[in-house]
């Protein structure tokens, strides 16, 4: 018998904010990003979007799956769900939304030319869409998929009439990017980056803001300083060690939360020799080091989570001891942190072989995720107390990023972040822990040829369950998979977004920051 998950629409407010009048909310965020919802699946580009577009099924900012431009959807079979759409909803340009935009944005996200960061690994079990009606589409699927709608939060939802031949260029200039969501593009991205107009026939509750200035500032002191002066009205990432100062003070406000982002080592499994893996005199080595469990479970004993959450995150983080954050299904309350262990560090090391170490290098961003550089460099220390001959390597994220292609990965050892926002423990298993299959889309996100053929099995097994055991079986998975350490949790980053007095923010599990989460206050 086929589970329900139906969502009854809720009531929506579709007059403006009490008081809101013709403003303007200049943002000043850290990243680069793009307008073309489909091109590269990063958390910038995902903010970007969710001013401009509606998603599939939308979340709110507790990542809750809630009604939006479709209205409901269920289970009708195990394999097939079906999506019913909001009536009167439109486009920015007037043009009524149907199912066939839906179709149409599902299927043009696997052809976007060039695309180094696709959705496609969270799209594989959708084997057919059918459009029943104009407001009714259902998704046939080729295995059941009980994460489905949670993978539908990321999928955004464009033109079917305006997109069907434009490129991402298109998109970026402005003239594609034609959503159903509360802002227009005026105009398009620039290196500074995007004016947003509030569209007028918006379905939903009006955002409090006539105009929305997105600023691109990737210096944490010039974001700050900037709202200080009163030139940004809403900044992300303050830096974490003005926040107690910002609090005292009481010139601006400063809301933070834990987000659904794990911040963890990505390490290099592969046998195959690494560049920048030598022995300890300097030289090549023949054999990666890094394959050795032992080695990995070192690297893991070196690093002072605490320490990392405490000090180098000056307190804006949590320290984590598994891959999976708390509140998804997955993660498993028994696990604690692990304590730093340098000395015990350096016998496992002793124990694969190295008893004086090697040299490793530890890659990071430094404009992509809060406190990255410093982050890098304190793990760096860290595993150098463990005997290892460490070089930090830092560079920014249109240089790192290319760098980490799962198709060709030759660091041995990155900092990465991941979101768990569009599912449960089986969205990390099906992408980076099951062995890379590209016809098939497992693996997707696998950039370091971690590969178990037992794993595998568990994986696609785990996947497909719709039934109460499915938890147990994420966790004893997860488990299993973290006892190879193919990647190293590290904590779980928090959001702090600082605004000028008069507005509050509420920041989203996602952590993306989005002007619909700013409100007017009282004077």
């Amino acid at each position: 018998m086929a589970r329900n998950w139906t969502m009854a629409a809720g009531a929506l407010v579709f007059g403006l904010v009490g008081g809101a009048q013709a403003q303007t909310l200049t943002m000043a965020v850290q990243s680069t990003f793009g307008i073309d919802p489909h091109f590269f699946f990063n958390g910038p580009n995902m903010a970007a979007a969710r001013h401009i577009y509606d998603t599939v099924i939308s979340r709110d900012a507790d990542s809750r799956q809630v009604p939006g431009a479709v209205q409901s959807w269920q289970a009708v079979e195990p394999t097939v769900w079906e999506l019913k759409l909001r009536p009167g909803v439109t486009f920015h340009d007037g043009t009524p939304f149907t199912a066939e935009d839906i179709a149409f944005s599902i299927a043009r996200i696997p052809n976007i030319p060039g695309n180094i960061g696709p959705y496609t690994i969270n799209l594989r079990t959708i084997s057919r869409v059918e459009i029943v009606d104009p407001l009714t589409v259902r998704l046939h699927t080729s295995e059941p998929n009980p994460v489905i709608p949670g993978q539908l939060t990321n999928v955004f939802i464009v033109s079917k009439r305006v997109a069907e031949n434009a490129t991402t260029a298109d998109f970026n200039a402005g003239r594609a990017a034609i959503g159903t969501g509360p802002y227009r593009v005026s105009g398009g991205v620039t290196p500074s980056g995007l004016q947003l107009r509030r569209s007028g026939n918006y379905y939903g509750e009006q955002p409090a803001w006539t105009e929305v200035n997105l600023r691109i500032v990737p210096n944490d002191a010039a974001r700050l300083a900037g709202l200080l002066a009163g030139d940004f009205d809403l900044i992300e990432d303050v830096p974490n060690g003005d926040i107690a100062r910002l609090r005292r003070e009481g010139r601006v406000n400063v809301a933070s939360r834990p987000t659904d982002r794990i911040m963890y080592l990505s390490v290099n499994v592969a046998p195959d020799p690494l560049p920048l893996v030598t022995g300890a005199d300097g030289h090549p080595l023949p054999v990666n080091p890094l394959s050795d469990v032992r080695v990995r479970r070192a690297l893991s004993m070196a690093i002072d989570r605490k320490a990392l959450a405490e000090r180098t995150m000056e307190g804006m983080a949590v320290a984590a001891g598994q891959l999976t954050p708390e509140g998804f299904l997955g993660h498993d309350p028994a696990v604690g942190i692990p304590a730093a262990d340098a000395a015990g560090a350096r016998r496992l090391l002793a124990e694969a072989g190295y008893p004086d170490g090697f040299g490793l290098t530890v890659s990071c961003s430094n404009d992509r995720y809060v406190n990255d550089a410093r982050v890098c460099q304190a793990i760096g220390q860290m595993l150098s107390r463990a005997g290892l001959k460490m070089t930090v390597d830092v560079t920014p994220s249109t240089v790192f990023f290319p760098r980490i292609r799962p198709d060709r990965v030759l660091l041995p050892l990155h900092l990465v972040g991941r979101s768990f926002s569009s599912g449960d423990a089986s969205y990390v298993l099906s992408t980076s822990f099951h062995t890379r299959d590209v016809p098939a889309n497992l693996g997707g996100a696998n950039r370091n040829g971690f590969s178990v053929p037992e794993i595998d099995r568990r994986i696609r097994e785990v996947m497909v369950r719709m039934d109460d055991g499915r938890g147990a079986a994420l966790q004893g998975l997860m488990h299993d998979v973290e006892q190879l350490a193919p990647q190293i949790p590290l904590y779980v980053q928090m959001s702090a977004i600082g605004t000028r007095k008069g507005i509050t923010y509420t920041p989203r599990l996602d952590e993306q920051v989005v002007a619909a989460q700013a409100r007017p206050t009282a004077p």
